[in-house]
């Protein structure tokens, strides 16, 4: 059996080897590996750097002609796949030992399987940490289980409404899938979220699975860290609002799954007007919680409403809208 494993980068010179290496070494008599780098324009030479340190080895480097961005380069890499399965790697990411072949041993034994995920390792100035575990623990506790043995879980056909419920709560990194439902694609106007709207979408398609142990070594730093705690739907409402929208598009999408979709749309929006009132931004406030309004959350968004004519009727917020 062969794996692409598609690793987007975009000045990361310093810390891209790494991920390379961990995506090699999964290589066994059972199992070929072959690694694509799709460079998004970095200035830093990468690419020079991988085409010398590299030189002879299964890893093919390209240049994102497509749009840019995570998604856009994620799709440059997918559509040059010459692997049965396809996983994904972020350049600051590492797989685990062993990763990519139990991966590749769940899809052996389920036919029905079309994407597998993981637990990650978190670590910080190269200790363990535990980041996100108890967030994901929570949230795959409650996912609709079909089957599970000592390796994996395997999901229900419902597990698409868990997702829409609970967000993303798997790292992109620790994600392998059957080529055909790789080539679906990103979204690429999607900037945030696009893997959340991925996810989405191909859990419609086909069966999700979990693996129960750690896949993937996550480091947390500056970028990362700064990203997942500003991750709400106020700092990212835009892109988010642009998710939710993409999804109420799915054709055959049940009265519940849009009845869910609405009511995030609505607590997002209103997450959005309650920071634009905080800076003094009253009349996008406004304008924001009537959408929420329209969407749900009706009594908070008439208090909130009524508060805003307030504000803008003080001396001192008239000049601030």
């Amino acid at each position: 059996m062969k794996i692409s494993v598609v690793i987007p980068t975009y000045n990361r010179c310093h810390q891209i080897g790494g991920a390379i290496d961990s995506a090699l070494s999964q290589a066994c008599e059972t199992l070929e590996v072959e690694v694509i780098v799709v460079d998004d324009g970095s200035s830093d030479g990468t690419v020079a750097w991988l085409d010398t340190a590299y030189a002879g080895q299964p890893v093919r480097i390209l240049s994102n002609a497509r749009g840019k961005g995570p998604a856009g380069a994620r799709n440059t890499g997918i559509l040059a796949v010459q692997g049965e399965l396809v996983a994904l790697l972020d350049s600051d990411d590492q797989f685990l030992p062993g990763h990519l072949a139990a991966a590749a041993r769940l899809f052996r034994k389920r036919p029905d399987v079309g994407l597998v995920f993981g637990r990650a390792q978190y670590e910080q100035d190269g200790v363990v940490v535990d980041y996100m575990g108890p967030n994901f623990d929570r949230k795959l506790a409650l996912a609709p289980r079909a089957d599970e043995d000592d390796e994996a879980i395997i999901f229900t056909p419902a597990y698409s409404s868990h997702l829409l419920e609970y967000g993303c709560y798997f790292n992109l990194s620790s994600v392998v899938m059957r080529a055909e439902f790789a080539r679906s694609l990103m979204t690429e106007s999607l900037r945030i979220a696009e893997d959340f709207e991925f996810w989405v979408r191909l859990s419609r398609q086909t069966t999700f699975a979990c693996l129960k142990s750690a896949q993937i070594r996550y480091q947390l730093h500056g970028d990362n860290i700064s990203f997942e705690a500003a991750a709400s739907a106020a700092d990212h409402a835009p892109y988010l609002i642009k998710a939710y929208e993409t999804m109420l598009g799915y054709s055959g999408l049940s009265r519940s799954d849009q009845d869910t979709i609405h009511r995030h749309l609505a607590q997002t929006l209103f997450d959005w007007a309650y920071r634009c009132r905080l800076h003094g931004r009253f009349g996008e406030a406004m304008a924001l919680h009537v959408r929420s309004a329209r969407l749900g959350l009706r009594r908070r968004n008439l208090m909130a409403v009524v508060k805003l004519a307030v504000q803008g009727l003080l001396p001192s917020n008239r000049n601030r809208h």
